[in-house]
């Protein structure tokens, strides 16, 4: 396993917080969606050797982060580099895509 871990991001000051980092990606879900609990772990496991961070949001408890991200659907997935989004996966999750970017991301 590597040191990154998934942070819970619960108030707009943990995303104040998370959101400092050069390179990160957001993970927005929802309680009730059961595609939501098996994309997470995909994800971590994707990420587990690289230098970053996933910030896991559920949606039904932070309603204005959700909408700030124009965030219309679960799972999403947006990856960031220096404060722009470079990639944007939502609902159909194409991990492919996302590893390729994250090689790029990370070279």
């Amino acid at each position: 396993m590597g040191v990154y871990r998934t942070v819970i991001i619960d108030s707009e000051e943990v995303l104040d917080d998370f959101t400092n980092q050069s390179k990160y990606i957001l993970y927005f879900s929802s309680e009730k969606c059961s595609v939501c609990n098996n994309i997470l772990p995909e994800l971590e496991k994707i990420t587990q050797d690289l230098p970053i961070q996933i910030g896991k949001i559920d949606v039904n408890l932070n309603l204005k982060i959700a909408g700030q991200y124009l965030i219309f659907v679960t799972p999403t997935i947006i990856i960031f580099n220096d404060e722009k989004e470079i990639l944007r996966e939502s609902r159909f999750i194409d991990f492919n895509k996302i590893e390729r970017m994250l090689d790029l991301l990370i070279q």
